[in-house]
Protein backbone atom coordinates (compact mmCIF):
# COMPACT_ATOMS: atom_id res chain seq x y z
CA UNK A 1 0.00 0.00 0.00
CA UNK A 2 1.34 3.21 -0.84
CA UNK A 3 2.07 6.10 2.04
CA UNK A 4 2.89 9.50 1.77
CA UNK A 5 6.97 8.37 1.54
CA UNK A 6 5.97 7.11 -1.50
CA UNK A 7 3.90 9.36 -3.00
CA UNK A 8 7.38 12.14 -1.89
CA UNK A 9 9.24 9.17 -3.56
CA UNK A 10 7.86 9.16 -6.92
CA UNK A 11 7.07 12.61 -6.91
CA UNK A 12 10.54 13.27 -6.52
CA UNK A 13 11.57 10.49 -9.39
CA UNK A 14 8.73 12.36 -11.55
CA UNK A 15 10.72 15.86 -10.93
CA UNK A 16 14.19 14.29 -11.31
CA UNK A 17 13.39 12.37 -14.42
CA UNK A 18 11.69 15.75 -16.43
CA UNK A 19 14.26 17.94 -15.60
CA UNK A 20 17.34 14.92 -16.57
CA UNK A 21 15.02 14.52 -20.03
CA UNK A 22 15.09 18.06 -20.41
CA UNK A 23 18.99 18.31 -19.81
CA UNK A 24 19.16 15.85 -22.88
CA UNK A 25 16.77 17.24 -25.28
CA UNK A 26 19.16 20.48 -24.41
CA UNK A 27 21.57 19.34 -26.84
CA UNK A 28 19.39 17.63 -29.72
CA UNK A 29 17.58 19.26 -32.87
CA UNK A 30 14.17 19.07 -30.49
CA UNK A 31 15.67 21.73 -28.13
CA UNK A 32 16.62 23.84 -30.61
CA UNK A 33 13.61 25.98 -29.15
CA UNK A 34 14.59 25.16 -25.57
CA UNK A 35 18.12 26.75 -25.55
CA UNK A 36 16.89 30.34 -25.48
CA UNK A 37 14.65 29.90 -22.91
CA UNK A 38 16.95 27.85 -20.87
CA UNK A 39 19.58 30.08 -21.12
CA UNK A 40 17.28 32.97 -20.35
CA UNK A 41 16.02 31.42 -16.94
CA UNK A 42 19.89 30.72 -15.84
CA UNK A 43 20.82 34.48 -16.21
CA UNK A 44 17.69 35.47 -14.74
CA UNK A 45 19.00 33.00 -11.61
CA UNK A 46 22.21 34.01 -11.67
CA UNK A 47 21.97 38.06 -12.83
CA UNK A 48 25.04 37.13 -15.26
CA UNK A 49 25.23 37.09 -19.45
CA UNK A 50 27.94 33.89 -19.66
CA UNK A 51 27.38 30.58 -17.91
CA UNK A 52 31.07 30.67 -16.33
CA UNK A 53 29.59 30.35 -13.21
CA UNK A 54 27.60 27.10 -13.84
CA UNK A 55 30.56 24.72 -12.54
CA UNK A 56 30.72 22.06 -10.19
CA UNK A 57 30.67 24.49 -7.15
CA UNK A 58 26.90 25.24 -7.40
CA UNK A 59 25.90 21.85 -7.86
CA UNK A 60 27.74 20.43 -5.74
CA UNK A 61 26.00 23.19 -2.89
CA UNK A 62 22.96 22.06 -4.20
CA UNK A 63 23.49 18.49 -3.99
CA UNK A 64 24.62 19.08 -0.34
CA UNK A 65 22.07 20.92 0.74
CA UNK A 66 19.70 18.02 -0.81
CA UNK A 67 21.29 15.58 1.09
CA UNK A 68 21.88 17.40 4.34
CA UNK A 69 18.18 18.19 4.61
CA UNK A 70 16.67 14.83 3.96
CA UNK A 71 19.49 13.60 6.62
CA UNK A 72 18.36 15.95 8.86
CA UNK A 73 14.69 14.71 9.05
CA UNK A 74 15.60 11.14 8.75
CA UNK A 75 17.45 11.78 12.10
CA UNK A 76 15.27 13.98 13.46
CA UNK A 77 12.22 12.27 12.89
CA UNK A 78 13.84 8.77 14.28
CA UNK A 79 13.35 7.53 10.47
CA UNK A 80 16.82 6.14 10.97
CA UNK A 81 16.66 4.53 14.58
CA UNK A 82 16.22 1.43 15.88
CA UNK A 83 12.82 -0.29 14.74
CA UNK A 84 12.06 -3.96 14.86
CA UNK A 85 14.82 -5.96 12.85
CA UNK A 86 17.48 -3.72 13.65
CA UNK A 87 18.33 -0.40 11.05
CA UNK A 88 20.84 -0.21 8.44
CA UNK A 89 22.19 3.17 10.03
CA UNK A 90 22.05 2.04 13.36
CA UNK A 91 24.19 -1.14 11.99
CA UNK A 92 27.03 0.91 9.86
CA UNK A 93 27.32 3.40 12.88
CA UNK A 94 27.86 0.47 15.27
CA UNK A 95 30.44 -0.98 12.61
CA UNK A 96 32.31 1.76 12.80
CA UNK A 97 32.28 1.42 16.34
CA UNK A 98 33.66 -1.81 16.23
CA UNK A 99 36.28 -1.22 14.10
CA UNK A 100 37.93 1.40 16.11
CA UNK A 101 37.31 -0.53 19.96
CA UNK A 102 39.26 -3.16 17.74
CA UNK A 103 36.25 -5.34 17.58
CA UNK A 104 34.81 -7.32 14.64
CA UNK A 105 32.82 -4.33 12.62
CA UNK A 106 31.17 -6.89 9.89
CA UNK A 107 28.54 -8.42 12.24
CA UNK A 108 27.46 -5.97 14.83
CA UNK A 109 24.59 -5.41 17.55
CA UNK A 110 21.66 -3.85 15.65
CA UNK A 111 18.79 -2.42 18.05
CA UNK A 112 18.81 -6.42 19.40
CA UNK A 113 19.48 -8.08 16.61
CA UNK A 114 22.69 -9.26 15.26
CA UNK A 115 23.53 -7.67 11.58
CA UNK A 116 25.93 -8.13 9.18
CA UNK A 117 27.59 -5.61 7.33
CA UNK A 118 28.71 -6.51 3.99
CA UNK A 119 31.69 -3.63 3.45
CA UNK A 120 35.45 -4.48 3.24
CA UNK A 121 38.45 -2.78 5.20
CA UNK A 122 38.09 0.94 2.93
CA UNK A 123 34.11 0.75 3.94
CA UNK A 124 34.97 0.06 8.02
CA UNK A 125 37.31 3.38 8.05
CA UNK A 126 35.25 5.46 6.65
CA UNK A 127 32.45 4.47 8.87
CA UNK A 128 35.03 4.26 12.04
CA UNK A 129 35.93 8.00 11.09
CA UNK A 130 32.41 8.76 10.63
CA UNK A 131 30.82 7.26 13.70
CA UNK A 132 33.31 9.39 16.32
CA UNK A 133 30.36 11.85 15.59
CA UNK A 134 27.68 9.44 15.72
CA UNK A 135 25.21 8.74 13.38
CA UNK A 136 25.31 12.39 11.78
CA UNK A 137 28.78 11.79 11.76
CA UNK A 138 28.14 8.40 9.37
CA UNK A 139 26.00 10.12 7.09
CA UNK A 140 28.61 13.17 6.54
CA UNK A 141 31.67 10.50 6.20
CA UNK A 142 29.80 8.62 3.66
CA UNK A 143 28.28 12.21 2.70
CA UNK A 144 31.79 13.12 1.22
CA UNK A 145 32.44 9.50 -0.58
CA UNK A 146 28.84 10.28 -2.44
CA UNK A 147 28.78 13.95 -3.15
CA UNK A 148 32.73 13.58 -4.64
CA UNK A 149 30.65 12.69 -7.55
CA UNK A 150 30.63 15.91 -8.55
CA UNK A 151 33.95 17.51 -8.76
CA UNK A 152 35.20 14.02 -9.68
CA UNK A 153 33.08 14.30 -13.03
CA UNK A 154 33.77 17.72 -14.00
CA UNK A 155 37.71 16.87 -13.47
CA UNK A 156 37.48 13.45 -15.82
CA UNK A 157 34.21 14.88 -18.31
CA UNK A 158 36.82 17.00 -20.46
CA UNK A 159 36.12 20.32 -22.27
CA UNK A 160 32.34 18.92 -22.16
CA UNK A 161 32.37 18.94 -18.24
CA UNK A 162 29.78 21.48 -17.98
CA UNK A 163 27.24 19.57 -19.67
CA UNK A 164 28.50 16.65 -18.39
CA UNK A 165 28.03 16.99 -15.03
CA UNK A 166 24.83 18.80 -14.89
CA UNK A 167 23.09 15.35 -16.31
CA UNK A 168 24.36 13.45 -13.62
CA UNK A 169 23.71 15.90 -10.72
CA UNK A 170 19.68 15.80 -11.80
CA UNK A 171 20.16 11.70 -12.28
CA UNK A 172 17.86 9.74 -10.81
CA UNK A 173 20.36 7.74 -10.06
CA UNK A 174 22.62 10.19 -8.28
CA UNK A 175 19.94 11.91 -5.93
CA UNK A 176 17.51 9.50 -5.25
CA UNK A 177 20.10 6.84 -4.45
CA UNK A 178 22.44 8.46 -2.12
CA UNK A 179 19.16 10.52 -0.73
CA UNK A 180 16.71 7.46 -0.15
CA UNK A 181 18.57 5.05 2.36
CA UNK A 182 22.24 4.86 3.10
CA UNK A 183 22.80 2.05 1.54
CA UNK A 184 22.73 4.36 -1.48
CA UNK A 185 25.34 6.52 -0.28
CA UNK A 186 27.94 3.77 0.90
CA UNK A 187 26.99 2.16 -2.92
CA UNK A 188 28.08 5.39 -4.24
CA UNK A 189 31.99 4.57 -3.13
CA UNK A 190 31.74 2.42 -6.68
CA UNK A 191 31.57 5.19 -9.32
CA UNK A 192 33.65 7.44 -6.54
CA UNK A 193 36.42 5.06 -6.83
CA UNK A 194 35.95 4.50 -10.90
CA UNK A 195 36.55 8.13 -11.63
CA UNK A 196 38.90 9.26 -9.22
CA UNK A 197 41.22 6.24 -10.19
CA UNK A 198 40.81 7.83 -13.88
CA UNK A 199 41.45 11.03 -12.58
CA UNK A 200 44.28 10.31 -11.08
CA UNK A 201 45.67 8.02 -14.13
CA UNK A 202 46.41 11.23 -15.97
CA UNK A 203 49.86 11.52 -13.62
CA UNK A 204 50.23 8.35 -12.42
CA UNK A 205 48.75 4.99 -13.48
CA UNK A 206 50.78 3.18 -10.89
CA UNK A 207 48.77 5.38 -8.16
CA UNK A 208 45.81 4.92 -9.51
CA UNK A 209 46.08 1.16 -9.44
CA UNK A 210 47.12 1.62 -5.83
CA UNK A 211 44.23 4.20 -4.64
CA UNK A 212 41.70 2.13 -7.18
CA UNK A 213 42.83 -1.45 -5.34
CA UNK A 214 42.74 -0.30 -1.76
CA UNK A 215 39.20 1.96 -1.88
CA UNK A 216 37.56 -1.67 -4.59
CA UNK A 217 37.79 -3.62 -0.67
CA UNK A 218 34.75 -1.29 -0.13
CA UNK A 219 32.52 -3.35 -2.39
CA UNK A 220 34.48 -6.54 -4.04
CA UNK A 221 33.15 -5.96 -7.56
CA UNK A 222 34.22 -2.49 -7.96
CA UNK A 223 37.82 -4.26 -8.85
CA UNK A 224 36.30 -5.75 -12.10
CA UNK A 225 35.88 -2.05 -13.25
CA UNK A 226 39.78 -1.42 -12.15
CA UNK A 227 41.05 -4.16 -13.57
CA UNK A 228 39.66 -3.65 -16.69
CA UNK A 229 40.88 -0.05 -17.06
CA UNK A 230 44.88 -0.86 -16.93
CA UNK A 231 44.74 -2.63 -19.75
CA UNK A 232 44.26 0.47 -21.59
CA UNK A 233 46.72 2.16 -20.20
CA UNK A 234 49.52 3.56 -22.87
CA UNK A 235 52.83 2.54 -20.21
CA UNK A 236 52.14 0.29 -17.50
CA UNK A 237 48.89 -1.67 -17.82
CA UNK A 238 50.44 -5.40 -16.89
CA UNK A 239 52.52 -3.90 -14.35
CA UNK A 240 49.10 -1.60 -13.25
CA UNK A 241 46.90 -4.73 -13.44
CA UNK A 242 49.34 -6.35 -10.86
CA UNK A 243 49.21 -3.48 -8.84
CA UNK A 244 45.91 -3.37 -8.10
CA UNK A 245 44.92 -7.21 -7.75
CA UNK A 246 48.21 -7.38 -5.33
CA UNK A 247 46.77 -4.46 -2.81
CA UNK A 248 43.18 -5.87 -3.16
CA UNK A 249 44.36 -8.92 -2.42
CA UNK A 250 47.09 -8.07 0.04
CA UNK A 251 44.56 -5.79 1.88
CA UNK A 252 42.07 -8.37 2.08
CA UNK A 253 44.47 -10.70 3.31
CA UNK A 254 45.47 -8.41 6.28
CA UNK A 255 41.77 -8.02 7.09
CA UNK A 256 40.97 -12.00 6.87
CA UNK A 257 43.87 -12.17 9.15
CA UNK A 258 42.78 -10.20 11.79
CA UNK A 259 39.04 -11.12 11.06
CA UNK A 260 39.00 -14.58 9.63
CA UNK A 261 35.66 -15.93 8.62
CA UNK A 262 33.94 -13.12 10.86
CA UNK A 263 34.94 -11.14 7.61
CA UNK A 264 35.50 -13.31 4.72
CA UNK A 265 31.26 -14.94 5.29
CA UNK A 266 29.24 -11.52 5.42
CA UNK A 267 31.33 -9.62 2.49
CA UNK A 268 32.39 -12.22 0.30
CA UNK A 269 30.66 -15.05 1.01
CA UNK A 270 26.90 -14.22 1.68
CA UNK A 271 27.29 -12.03 -1.10
CA UNK A 272 27.98 -13.81 -4.02
CA UNK A 273 25.28 -16.00 -3.52
CA UNK A 274 22.65 -13.34 -2.28
CA UNK A 275 19.35 -13.30 -3.91
CA UNK A 276 16.69 -10.96 -2.07
CA UNK A 277 15.61 -9.67 -5.36
CA UNK A 278 17.03 -8.00 -8.93
CA UNK A 279 16.09 -5.38 -10.94
CA UNK A 280 17.26 -7.01 -14.00
CA UNK A 281 15.91 -10.26 -15.45
CA UNK A 282 16.81 -12.31 -12.96
CA UNK A 283 14.20 -10.74 -10.82
CA UNK A 284 11.58 -12.38 -12.88
CA UNK A 285 13.53 -16.04 -11.68
CA UNK A 286 13.79 -14.37 -8.21
CA UNK A 287 9.88 -13.22 -8.13
CA UNK A 288 9.26 -16.71 -9.41
CA UNK A 289 10.96 -19.02 -6.85
CA UNK A 290 12.62 -20.13 -10.16
CA UNK A 291 16.36 -19.54 -9.94
CA UNK A 292 18.36 -23.04 -9.81
CA UNK A 293 19.98 -23.37 -6.16
CA UNK A 294 23.34 -24.06 -5.29
CA UNK A 295 26.57 -22.93 -7.09
CA UNK A 296 25.55 -23.36 -11.12
CA UNK A 297 24.50 -19.53 -11.24
CA UNK A 298 27.33 -18.13 -9.54
CA UNK A 299 29.84 -20.38 -11.26
CA UNK A 300 28.43 -19.23 -14.87
CA UNK A 301 28.47 -15.70 -13.42
CA UNK A 302 32.07 -15.53 -12.57
CA UNK A 303 32.88 -17.75 -15.63
CA UNK A 304 31.21 -15.00 -18.36
CA UNK A 305 32.66 -11.97 -15.67
CA UNK A 306 35.85 -13.48 -16.05
CA UNK A 307 35.75 -13.52 -19.92
CA UNK A 308 34.54 -10.23 -20.20
CA UNK A 309 37.52 -8.71 -18.39
CA UNK A 310 39.99 -10.53 -20.46
CA UNK A 311 38.01 -9.40 -23.33
CA UNK A 312 37.88 -5.54 -22.12
CA UNK A 313 41.68 -5.67 -20.78
CA UNK A 314 43.02 -6.62 -24.38
CA UNK A 315 40.21 -5.28 -26.76
CA UNK A 316 39.51 -1.95 -25.70
CA UNK A 317 41.94 1.03 -26.01
CA UNK A 318 39.89 3.61 -23.88
CA UNK A 319 40.32 3.12 -19.46
CA UNK A 320 36.73 5.26 -19.52
CA UNK A 321 35.42 2.75 -22.06
CA UNK A 322 36.95 -0.08 -20.19
CA UNK A 323 35.47 0.94 -17.04
CA UNK A 324 31.62 1.78 -18.50
CA UNK A 325 31.83 -2.11 -19.97
CA UNK A 326 32.71 -3.58 -16.96
CA UNK A 327 30.27 -2.22 -14.46
CA UNK A 328 27.40 -2.38 -17.19
CA UNK A 329 28.08 -5.86 -18.25
CA UNK A 330 28.30 -6.57 -14.02
CA UNK A 331 24.72 -5.26 -13.90
CA UNK A 332 23.53 -7.49 -16.83
CA UNK A 333 25.29 -10.71 -14.93
CA UNK A 334 25.03 -10.26 -11.08
CA UNK A 335 21.54 -11.93 -10.08
CA UNK A 336 21.51 -9.51 -7.21
CA UNK A 337 21.12 -5.63 -9.12
CA UNK A 338 19.58 -3.58 -5.98
CA UNK A 339 18.11 0.01 -6.63
CA UNK A 340 21.23 1.39 -4.98
CA UNK A 341 23.81 -0.58 -7.25
CA UNK A 342 22.38 1.27 -10.11
CA UNK A 343 24.43 4.20 -8.92
CA UNK A 344 27.47 2.15 -10.02
CA UNK A 345 26.49 3.06 -13.85
CA UNK A 346 26.90 6.95 -13.60
CA UNK A 347 30.60 7.24 -14.82
CA UNK A 348 29.05 5.81 -18.15
CA UNK A 349 27.43 8.89 -18.65
CA UNK A 350 31.18 10.62 -19.14
CA UNK A 351 31.54 8.38 -22.41
CA UNK A 352 29.23 10.71 -24.76
CA UNK A 353 25.46 11.57 -25.72
CA UNK A 354 24.03 7.87 -26.79
CA UNK A 355 25.25 6.56 -23.61
CA UNK A 356 23.45 9.08 -21.59
CA UNK A 357 20.04 8.27 -23.59
CA UNK A 358 20.67 4.57 -22.38
CA UNK A 359 21.40 5.42 -18.89
CA UNK A 360 18.11 8.05 -18.81
CA UNK A 361 15.87 5.09 -19.42
CA UNK A 362 17.96 2.74 -17.02
CA UNK A 363 16.82 5.46 -14.30
CA UNK A 364 13.72 6.02 -14.84
CA UNK A 365 13.08 2.05 -15.15
CA UNK A 366 14.60 1.14 -12.29
CA UNK A 367 13.39 3.78 -10.00
CA UNK A 368 10.15 3.07 -11.22
CA UNK A 369 9.99 -1.11 -10.82
CA UNK A 370 11.87 0.03 -7.26
CA UNK A 371 9.82 2.64 -6.01
CA UNK A 372 6.60 1.37 -6.92
CA UNK A 373 6.36 -2.03 -8.87
CA UNK A 374 8.51 -4.09 -6.48
CA UNK A 375 8.41 -2.28 -3.58
CA UNK A 376 4.64 -1.47 -3.39
CA UNK A 377 2.68 -3.72 -6.10
CA UNK A 378 5.04 -6.92 -5.83
CA UNK A 379 5.54 -7.04 -1.99
CA UNK A 380 2.67 -5.51 -0.60
CA UNK A 381 0.13 -6.05 -3.23
CA UNK A 382 1.94 -9.01 -4.26
CA UNK A 383 0.81 -8.42 -7.64
CA UNK A 384 3.88 -9.46 -9.80
CA UNK A 385 3.69 -8.73 -13.05
CA UNK A 386 4.58 -4.92 -13.38
CA UNK A 387 8.05 -5.75 -12.34
CA UNK A 388 8.44 -8.51 -14.16
CA UNK A 389 7.74 -6.38 -17.39
CA UNK A 390 10.12 -3.88 -15.28
CA UNK A 391 13.28 -6.70 -14.79
CA UNK A 392 12.70 -7.22 -19.22
CA UNK A 393 12.84 -3.82 -19.82
CA UNK A 394 15.71 -3.32 -17.90
CA UNK A 395 17.64 -5.97 -18.88
CA UNK A 396 16.78 -4.69 -22.78
CA UNK A 397 18.10 -1.39 -21.64
CA UNK A 398 21.36 -2.74 -20.16
CA UNK A 399 21.89 -5.04 -22.95
CA UNK A 400 21.19 -1.93 -25.58
CA UNK A 401 24.11 0.04 -23.79
CA UNK A 402 26.69 -2.59 -23.51
CA UNK A 403 26.08 -3.27 -27.21
CA UNK A 404 26.82 0.38 -28.11
CA UNK A 405 29.46 0.65 -25.83
CA UNK A 406 31.21 -2.34 -27.81
CA UNK A 407 30.18 -0.52 -30.86
CA UNK A 408 31.36 2.59 -30.12
CA UNK A 409 34.68 1.29 -28.98
CA UNK A 410 35.09 -0.70 -32.56
CA UNK A 411 34.05 2.69 -34.69
CA UNK A 412 36.87 4.32 -32.99
CA UNK A 413 39.25 1.58 -33.75
CA UNK A 414 38.02 1.06 -37.12
CA UNK A 415 38.33 4.94 -37.65
CA UNK A 416 41.94 5.23 -36.16
CA UNK A 417 40.97 7.35 -33.60
CA UNK A 418 42.79 8.04 -30.69
CA UNK A 419 42.34 6.19 -27.63
CA UNK A 420 39.84 8.99 -25.10
CA UNK A 421 38.89 8.09 -21.61
CA UNK A 422 41.64 10.11 -19.44
CA UNK A 423 41.52 13.20 -20.96
CA UNK A 424 44.39 15.57 -19.91
CA UNK A 425 43.68 19.53 -19.47
CA UNK A 426 42.23 20.55 -22.14
CA UNK A 427 41.81 17.20 -24.02
CA UNK A 428 38.92 16.01 -25.57
CA UNK A 429 36.08 13.65 -24.28
CA UNK A 430 34.61 11.28 -26.36
CA UNK A 431 31.02 12.74 -27.99
CA UNK A 432 29.51 9.95 -29.17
Amino acid sequence: MADWYNAVTWGVLGALSALNLLVLVYRTEWGAGLRPRVLRALRLMSGREDLRWLDWQPLLVAAGIAFACVTAYGILSGAYGCRPGGSDPIAVLNSGKAFLAGQNPFTVPDCGVSSQVPYGLAAVLISGIGSLGGLPGVYAAWGVVALALIPLTWAVAGPDRRYVTVFVGTSALFVLVVCSQIDGVTNAIVPTTALLSLYLAQRSELVSAVVGGFLSTARFPNLLPILGETGSFPRRRYLSFVTALAVFGGTTALTFAIWGHQFLDPVFISQLGRRSFSLNVYGILLLSNALPGGLGVEVIQGTLIVALLVAVFFGVRSPLAAVSIMLVGFALLTPFLSFTILIWLLPVALVGTRARWWLWGVAFVGSLNYSLALNVWAWDDKVLWPSMICDVVLTVLLLGLFIDLWRGELADRQAGAPPTGIPSEGGSSPSR
